[in-house]
């Protein structure tokens, strides 16, 4: 127990010396967005390239799959709903809401974490699920809020922005190497792609910590706990309700990728839609606040369920 709990504690560290850079002002919103655009630009396309070309694709479970991407559906409509109607926040707020509860943290925290404590059958479901996210999640969010922030959606103009996603975009790269079969292992080309998916995790942490810093008042309200609850405890449970009524696998161990990723925080890919559509992050921001430092405690319990 003692072991899992040290394992966590540089992702705790890094998050806390980011939240004490931004506290002094050493480091401010402007240096967070600087840090989360080399993320979303460069080092997290380079992770998923790299995913994709050496992936085995044989080895992805489609139950998991299947069951995490109904769980996400079904929160997401659920959080809309929820948002729209019983807080009253405009519609394309509520959507990235939405997204918030959909989307976990998994490329800048679960990843490397599974990686740590799992073997490649897991690490193999976690990606799987990233690289879903990024197709599927993501264009359909990006589609609605095209719809409520626009009258007239342009197809060919939205699709070319789409497929001109940084994420999206990797991740057709990827396919397109890995069909052709292009050789990375030992090239330049890997040690480059690992190099800045290194960086994932650790400028990722240390850029919501500086955010964190600077909205700490009023942190826990309605609004961002009962979204906190609903992505770390009601969306696994959901998860594996799903698992068992359709697959006949009610059990975490069962499917341990897609169990791992729901019991995640947050998905900090919001805020850069929050940008993007002119709403105001704040209490996104502190529902990621809540959820990261809450999803400690959920990552613990998973690790050590499914690794005994």
């Amino acid at each position: 127990m003692f072991t899992i709990f040290l394992g966590l504690t540089p992702f705790i560290f890094i998050t806390l010396i980011g939240f004490l850079f931004g506290r002094f002002k050493i480091f401010d919103l402007s240096h967070a967005k600087i840090l989360n655009l080399f993320l979303y630009y460069v080092a997290v396309p380079a992770l998923i390239i790299k995913f994709v070309v050496q992936s085995e694709i044989g080895q992805v479970d489609l139950k998991q799959i299947i069951s995490y991407f109904l769980m996400q559906s079904i929160c997401g409509i659920f959080t809309f709903l929820l948002v729209s109607k019983y807080f009253k926040r405009p519609i394309p707020e509520s959507i990235i809401w939405a997204l918030t509860v959909a989307l976990s943290n998994h490329v800048t925290l679960l990843l490397p974490i599974t990686q740590i404590y799992f073997g490649e059958d897991v690490v193999t479901q976690v990606a799987s699920i990233i690289l879903m996210d990024g197709v599927i999640l993501l264009s359909l969010i990006a589609f609605f809020l095209e719809l409520a922030t626009k009258r007239n959606v342009q197809l060919v103009i939205f699709i070319k922005n789409i497929i001109l996603n940084p994420m999206i975009l990797s991740i057709l790269i990827g396919v397109f190497l890995f069909l052709f079969n292009f050789k990375i292992d030992d090239t330049s080309v890997e040690y480059t792609l690992s190099t800045l998916a290194l960086c994932v995790s650790p400028v990722g942490l240390f850029a919501i910590g500086i955010i964190l810093s600077f909205h700490t008042d009023n942190v826990i309200n309605k609004l961002t706990a009962s979204i906190s609850i609903l992505k770390l405890i009601i969306s696994p449970v959901i998860l594996l309700l799903i698992g068992y009524i359709i697959f006949d696998v009610g059990y975490p161990k069962e499917i341990p990728g897609a169990f791992f990723v729901s019991v995640a925080p947050c998905g900090v890919t919001s805020i850069v839609l929050c940008s993007a559509y002119n709403v105001n992050p704040q209490n996104i921001i502190k529902a990621i606040f809540i959820s990261t430092f809450a999803s400690i405690g959920t990552i613990f319990f998973a690790i050590k369920y499914l690794t005994v």
